[in-house]
């Protein structure tokens, strides 16, 4: 895992990230953030959140709030306002069909050359979940055919849950 943030470009000027407020994604945030600390590298990183109108018990919104003001209170970094965005989910439609116009908006107003996700392969002995009737959920052999076309989308492509958890215990 530390490969990518190892080997993440110097080139890079602006980059988005997911941040669903979970810990895959508040992982690959915090560890973005590191590595550009410890470079001294000035690299725009926009973290968004999209959730969805009709949980009305989740409200990842609060959570993304709390994962971005912790990790941005971190480092001594200057990271633009979390973007913050909602839509209705339909049922067998993944939450990919909605983020995908935020991403291209982010894209075109910010010039970032791609939006970081915190997707592993699910938990362990356990096939990642999608949604069967949607195309845009990528299944484990697709995450990974992702990774080698967009190489700074998904650095957690080849890691569990089990091993993001280990992770916090380092």
């Amino acid at each position: 895992m530390t490969d990518y943030f190892d080997n993440f470009p110097y080139d890079v000027k602006s980059i988005g990230l997911s941040l669903s407020g979970g810990t895959d994604s508040a992982l690959a945030f915090y560890m973005l953030l590191k590595t550009l600390s410890e470079r001294g590298q000035k690299t725009n990183v926009h973290a968004m959140h999209g959730y969805d109108t009709n949980r009305k018990i989740a409200r990842s919104y609060e959570a993304a709030d709390r994962v971005y003001n912790w990790i941005t209170s971190q480092f001594d970094i200057d990271v633009p306002p979390l973007f913050t965005f909602a839509y209705n989910k339909v049922n067998d439609v993944s939450k990919y069909q909605y983020h995908y116009p935020n991403v291209i908006y982010l894209k075109n107003k910010y010039n970032i050359v791609d939006v970081i996700m915190g997707d592993t392969l699910g938990m362990p002995n356990n096939s990642r979940p999608v949604f069967k009737n949607d195309s845009t959920d990528p299944d484990e052999q697709e995450l990974i055919r992702m990774s080698k076309d967009y190489p700074l989308r998904l650095p957690f492509v080849h890691f569990d849950k089990k091993f993001i958890a280990a992770q916090y215990e380092a």
